[in-house]
């Protein structure tokens, strides 16, 4: 009991139950937005589907390898968007000054933002994600050993760190430009087509790229092939199928850093 009375008592703890509390206040805009969330993303199954029954499989990927990459992503994305979604609009929050109100208080400025914008609807993916994972294993029938399960837990946990952090990055370019919407829309949305399809579609430098300047292609390519014990000498060294968490864990110390500079460089604009 003394340990739930200290969660419940966390300043974070409550930034979250305010933010939820404040959503839910307009249910209709909440459930029109979770339909939304659900139209989207049965357009992108809509067009994988087709182009699976045209080309039968893409570049060696059966229908159920494609679709352990769209669970593999689809979970990491649902908790970011759980978390991570007050970033998205954070140049507004620095355009109107609500940033000062933030520095005023003896709580991270990132763990506050993160915890005022904390998102239920962001939990759709995760229902999203048990039903790919179903569609998954009908098609696999992967064995889910303890191994498999904590590795797939793992997988999840970097992956988030990875996409959550290109986000903290991103959102860090408003101390000193205050607008960043266009490279929102660049790298954190449209960034994310790359991912429904297997890395070896690309051309090689494409694959470099995704692999080792913007490593988005270890939320869902890389760790793929340890479920799917594909042949290893496809990708650049077997060791990246291992790499999903340490690759998040780094990227997420660096968008630690580049926050912490864009502070120093933080001037109020006023409201």
């Amino acid at each position: 009991m003394r340990y739930i009375n200290k969660i419940l008592e966390n300043p974070y703890f409550r930034l979250i139950l305010s933010s939820i509390q404040s959503k839910m206040e307009y249910r209709g805009t909440f459930i029109a937005f979770l339909l939304t969330i659900l139209g989207f993303y049965l357009s992108q199954v809509m067009v994988i589907g087709i182009m699976i029954y045209k080309f039968k499989t893409i570049k060696g990927w059966t229908p159920g390898e494609l679709a352990l990459l769209y669970t593999l992503l689809i979970f990491s994305m649902g908790c970011v968007s759980t978390i991570f979604s007050g970033l998205i609009d954070f140049s507004d929050f620095i355009r109107k000054g609500d940033y000062d109100r933030v520095l005023l208080r003896p709580l991270s400025t990132l763990g506050q933002i993160i915890s005022m914008n904390f998102d239920l609807t962001g939990l759709t993916h995760l229902g999203l994600g048990f039903i790919a994972l179903f569609v998954t294993n009908q098609l696999l029938e992967i064995q889910w050993t303890f191994l498999n399960i904590f590795y797939f837990i793992i997988t999840i946990i970097g992956g988030t760190l990875i996409l959550g952090s290109i986000r903290i990055i991103i959102a860090s370019i408003c101390f000193y430009a205050i607008s960043n919407e266009s490279l929102q829309h660049l790298i954190v949305f449209s960034s994310r087509e790359f991912l429904l399809y297997p890395l070896n579609i690309y051309t090689k430098s494409i694959q470099i790229f995704l692999t080792f300047f913007f490593p988005i292609a270890f939320v869902n390519y890389y760790p793929s092939y340890y479920f799917l014990s594909k042949d290893l000498s496809m990708i650049f060294h077997p060791i990246l199928v291992y790499g999903t968490l340490p690759v998040g864990l780094m990227l997420f110390l660096i968008s630690l850093l580049i926050w912490k500079m864009g502070e120093r460089f933080y001037g109020s604009t006023g409201s």
